[in-house]
């Protein structure tokens, strides 16, 4: 660690030490930051270019669309909603979902259909 100004100048006698002056250490991370970008340029070629450029051209697959997240319910667009229940509530729609083998939200969403379609 660089000693303090006051104590540079005291070591040296008489004469003003600036901080500029005070070689400063490289840290691991500027070490490992400057080697990464020096070997970026060699690790790209014209190949890579090339096939990167054809990709974006042809676009981006369906399948790597729909890869992602959470399988759809249907084949339309659903929506989250949030509902407060009471407790005894809740443990009745566990108890059917338990019957039904199916999730909570699934039991949910029957019942609203059934309630509501009749």
């Amino acid at each position: 660690m660089p000693r303090s100004v006051p104590a540079m100048k005291k070591a040296q006698g008489s004469k003003a030490v600036s901080r500029k002056a005070v070689p400063r250490k490289t840290t691991k991370k500027a070490a490992a930051r400057a080697s990464h970008s020096d070997a970026l340029p060699d690790a790209v070629d014209a190949t890579t270019i090339e096939r990167l450029i054809d990709e974006a051209e042809r676009g981006i697959s369906e399948r790597k669309l729909r890869g992602r997240g959470r399988p759809p319910i249907g084949d339309e667009a659903s929506s989250v909603y949030s509902v407060r229940l009471p407790d005894e509530l809740v443990a009745l729609v566990d108890e059917r979902s338990a019957m039904d083998g199916v999730a909570r939200g699934e039991t949910i969403r029957r019942a609203l259909i059934e309630y509501l379609t009749k």
